[in-house]
C-alpha cells in the first residue's frame, strides 16, 4: 500500500515521540477548544519557567542554570573570529540530570539566543577561549550527576542579548526554560 508521505510522516512522528497515534476523523469535527482551555489540556503545551542569569530551572528530568553569559566571548584560537559585523557570545550552563536513569542531550540544539531585535539565534558551533562546549554539544548524565559547558551565538554588533531560552530534547519535552538577561 502507498502512503501519501504527510501521513507517513506524521504516523512515525507521532508513534516516536508520544507513542499515539495522530487522531481520528471524529476529531477534525469536534468544536475547538477556547485558548485556555487548549492550554490546560494539549499535552503539546508548553510549559515555561522565567527567571534571571544565575537561577536554576527544573524541568523535565533535569535541573539546568545559566550561570553567566560572556558577552563578547573570544575566539578560541588566532583563526576563530566571528563574521563581519558580528560577536561571540557564550552562554554558560549546568545542566543536572534529576531521572531516575541516564539521559543526554545536545545544548547546541537546545540553547536558543534572543536578541533586542527580537530575532532567534542558534548555536554557531565555533569555540571560544572562556568555556568548552560539553563535547561538541552533547552531553550524558546518570541520575544526579551534573556537568557544565557553554553554547556559543554569533550576534550582530549592535544587537543586545535580550533572553536565553532552554528547551530539552531539542524542545520536543514540552517545556522550556527562560533566563532574561540583565
Amino acid at each position: 500500500m502507498i502512503r501519501p508521505f504527510g501521513l507517513t510522516l506524521c504516523l512515525a512522528s507521532a508513534v516516536a515521540l508520544l507513542g499515539t497515534g495522530c487522531g481520528s476523523v471524529s476529531e477534525v469535527n469536534q468544536p475547538a477548544a477556547s485558548s485556555s482551555q487548549a492550554a490546560a489540556s494539549s499535552p503539546s503545551a508548553t510549559a515555561k519557567a522565567t527567571a534571571h542569569v544565575g537561577a536554576t530551572l527544573t524541568l523535565t528530568d533535569e535541573q539546568v542554570t545559566l550561570t553567566k553569559v560572556i558577552d563578547p566571548a573570544t575566539g578560541g584560537d588566532q583563526y576563530t573570529v566571528p563574521d563581519t559585523g558580528k560577536r561571540f557570545v557564550a552562554a554558560v550552563f549546568t545542566i543536572k540530570d534529576t531521572a531516575t536513569q541516564a539521559g543526554t542531550g545536545d545544548a547546541n540544539s537546545n540553547a536558543t539566543l534572543i536578541g533586542s531585535d527580537n530575532q532567534d539565534y542558534t548555536a554557531d558551533f565555533d569555540s571560544v577561549s572562556e568555556c568548552t562546549n560539553f563535547s561538541d554539544g552533547e552531553f550524558q548524565l546518570g541520575p544526579g550527576e551534573s556537568t557544565t559547558g557553554c553554547v556559543v551565538f554569533q550576534v550582530p554588533t549592535a544587537v543586545t542579548v535580550a533572553k536565553v531560552q532552554w528547551s530539552p530534547q531539542s524542545g520536543f519535552s514540552g517545556s522550556f526554560a527562560e533566563w532574561l538577561v540583565p
